[in-house]
């Protein structure tokens, strides 16, 4: 059969996007998904359940090149939900300064104001309303009570209330800055992933089909048409057939599939003999994502002792900041989490018998580093080269290591200090001490050998007016030179949301569908 729409990728986006055009019964709507579909959450794992971030069980394997001397994991979740579905439960949105700039690109349907609804549209606020919050939506939404943060934690938040930072007792208050608790889809202690919010109250449906297993190789083009997609399934290729196509696999595996399918730069494509169809420079360049630098050490004693009935083990509090000297707002973000129980953070990088520990980094919100991903093969199975070009541009650099010396300030203030003891580590096991943080030589070599991702990335098929050569897709998301296809997903961010972008991701899925539907009427 041919479908009416054909969604590869049951993600933020993707999952998102199917289930809100298969609200139309008229119309047929089929789900590809790579990874296992769990129906229900009694057959869901409780990787995907209670985890406090799952970097294992339901991952793509994946690693990238942080710097050119640095290879690191990027986690990206390979099951309905997508990244949704292993991520750290954090639902914090961009400013309005994050789309305004989107919409002075050549984009003005992204704008903040323009993009509002669909934010209220998506979420089901337990804490906060008025004109800037929704009620009723399929995402909860929920922060941690004060009553239930570790005393760490407490003194975290203390510390930098003491430093001056403001209270910020909601993210998601469009000038909300500061420190406070950190919004998060969890209800009951369950990750509310898009396989959850969305799709399980669609699965009734007799219009939309879910397949499970599904590895996209390429779309299938035809008098310059999309008309299907081309996938492997228990060892077989085969093809599905659909009046339009939307490619919602991620930044990564979205312009992968592009490029498979002869979209892409022409010296890329020919490089692996595939034949140009639609030369589009843009196609895999402009990759960004959050770089971190984690400090570890070994919680104390007291900690310990102090962590029955508290919220542990999660994304308790948050600082959002500025950087000083920067003029970009709330451009950094600064975590510390106490995990006590390793099992709760499935596939994190630690040895067996690893003790409790506290995590505590900066994030970077605004790079102005670029990356690029390109071809490995043309084997879908074999991962892209994903070359994320961390801290090529010095101010990215001067940010972090500003970040890095007050998170090291922050962890040394008295009731901070008294929840860890021993050293200060990397991830890459190097000592973090005093020399280190007072030389900018030392301190630079220390995020060099440790950085790692916050795992957000987007860009990599940015959208952008005609005049804008390397953007891929049009504001509404259709990818230029080809009929019937669109982009949607992480890749057609133009620059990065200045937070955890799982929140923007199910935007853009709300936001586009409702322009697929209204298209779809018109037909």
């Amino acid at each position: 059969m041919t479908y009416d729409d054909i969604v590869v990728g049951a993600g933020s986006s993707g999952a998102v996007l199917a289930a809100r055009l298969s609200e139309d019964r008229d119309r047929s709507v089929l789900l590809l998904e790579a990874g296992p579909d769990y129906r229900t959450i009694d057959e869901t794992p409780n990787d995907l359940l209670r985890s406090s971030i799952s970097f294992a069980g339901h991952d793509w394997g994946w690693a990238a090149h942080a710097t050119r001397q640095r290879e690191i994991p990027l986690c990206r979740g390979k099951v309905t939900g997508g990244s949704s579905a292993i991520n750290a439960s954090v639902a914090i949105r961009g400013v309005p300064a994050d789309f305004d700039q989107w919409a002075a690109l050549g984009n003005d349907q992204w704008s903040f104001q323009k993009v509002l609804p669909f934010h209220r549209k998506l979420e089901h606020d337990a804490d906060f309303g008025g004109d800037v919050h929704g009620k009723g939506g399929p995402i909860w939404i929920e922060r941690p009570k004060p009553s239930n943060w570790h005393p760490t934690v407490s003194a975290f938040y203390a510390a930098c209330r003491a430093m001056g930072f403001a209270d910020a007792p909601d993210f998601n208050d469009p000038e909300s800055t500061g420190v406070g608790p950190c919004a998060r889809n969890l209800r009951d202690g369950i990750r509310i992933s898009t396989a959850i919010a969305y799709l399980a109250p669609a699965r009734r449906r007799l219009n939309l089909t879910i397949r499970g297993g599904c590895l996209a190789n390429r779309i299938v083009i035809e008098d310059g048409r999309a008309v299907g997609v081309e996938v492997e399934a228990g060892g077989e290729v085969h093809r599905a057939y659909g009046k339009r196509i939307t490619l919602s696999a991620g930044a990564f595996a979205s312009p992968a599939i592009l490029m498979r399918s002869g979209i892409g730069p022409r010296a890329e494509l020919e490089r692996h003999g595939i034949r140009t169809l639609v030369d589009a420079p843009g196609v895999g360049a402009n990759l960004i994502d959050h770089p971190q630098v984690m400090m570890l050490a070994e919680l104390s004693r007291d900690a310990i002792q102090r962590s029955e009935g508290t919220d542990h083990s999660r994304w308790s509090v948050l600082l959002r900041y500025t950087a000083a000297g920067s003029k970009e707002f709330n451009d950094m973000q600064f975590h510390l989490i106490p995990i006590f129980d390793w099992t709760l953070v499935p596939g994190f990088p630690v040895e067996p018998g690893t003790p409790p520990m506290l995590l505590a980094f900066p994030g970077l919100q605004r790079p102005r580093s670029r990356g690029r991903l390109s071809l490995r093969s043309l084997d879908p199975a074999d991962q892209p080269n994903i070359d994320l070009n961390y801290f090529a541009d010095p101010e990215d650099m001067r940010r972090m290591i500003d970040g890095l010396r007050m998170g090291w300030g922050i962890m040394h203030q008295p009731e901070v200090a008294r929840g860890w003891k021993g050293q200060t580590m990397g991830v890459a096991g190097q000592v973090l001490d005093q020399v280190t943080v007072d030389s900018n030589t030392a301190i630079t070599d220390f995020i060099l050998k440790n950085c790692g991702t916050i795992c957000h990335p987007v860009g990599t098929a940015k959208m952008g007016p005609d005049s804008d050569k390397q953007a891929v897709v049009d504001q509404y998301c259709r990818v230029r030179g080809v009929e019937g296809l669109r982009v949607v997903d992480a890749s057609v961010m133009p620059n990065i949301v200045r937070a955890n972008t799982n929140l923007t991701c199910i935007m853009i899925g709300e936001r586009v569908a409702e322009w697929m539907r209204k298209e779809a009427r018109r037909l």
